[in-house]
């Protein structure tokens, strides 16, 4: 049995070395298929960033949105001072092993929708969500070993440490309970 088990620990352990070796064989040739960065005021981009890090600070004049890729990456988009278009702008976000945060300004309706696979996809804006009176950003995402984080920031703020933490009034999934008061030892005073 326990000869069993070492064959099969062997060949999981085997079969992931080669795949990991495959997605970066993979990932090397897409790297070469990419598009060039996109310009500052592109309407549209294609930002893609294989086994590197790319970062965006976008001042579209109409932001309609596009794609962002990262495969082993870190990706930064920033438009906070972009202008969205009147219609909305809807960006598809891809992360594979990799990380991508997408900064918007205070009160703009974010929409983040898609799965995470062994990571994580966090709206942390506190905005409302687009609607077709009020367009905003519609954002569709999918992660696999990594993460997506849309946070807001006002123009000319240092952009916060990535950390993947949430606020700390996020913290909690569930409210604080109040606490009890101590108990009171009281020694027993009975007669005898």
């Amino acid at each position: 049995m326990i000869r069993l088990l070492a064959k099969l620990l062997g060949v999981v352990i085997g079969a992931s070395i080669v795949a990991g070796v495959a997605g970066a064989l993979a990932a090397l040739n897409f790297k070469k298929q990419a598009p060039p960065r996109p310009e500052r005021t592109a309407d549209e981009i294609d930002l893609v960033a294989v086994m590197d890090g790319a970062e965006l600070v976008s001042s579209a004049a109409s932001f309609r949105g596009g794609r962002v890729i990262s495969w082993y990456a870190g990706v930064d988009l920033d438009l906070r001072e972009a202008t969205l278009d009147p219609d909305g702008a809807s960006l598809e976000v891809r992360t594979v092993f990799a990380g991508t945060r997408v900064v918007v300004a205070p009160g703009v309706p974010v929409r983040v929708t898609g799965p995470a696979i062994f990571g994580g996809v966090m709206n942390s804006t506190g905005a409302p969500d687009p609607t077709p009176q009020t367009p905003g950003l519609e954002i569709s995402g999918f992660t696999l070993f990594g993460g997506l984080q849309v946070i807001a920031s006002e123009r000319g703020e240092e952009i916060p440490a990535w950390t993947g933490e949430r606020d700390q009034e996020d913290q909690h999934d569930v409210p604080d309970e109040p606490t009890a008061p101590a108990l009171e030892v009281v020694a027993d005073v009975t007669p005898a």
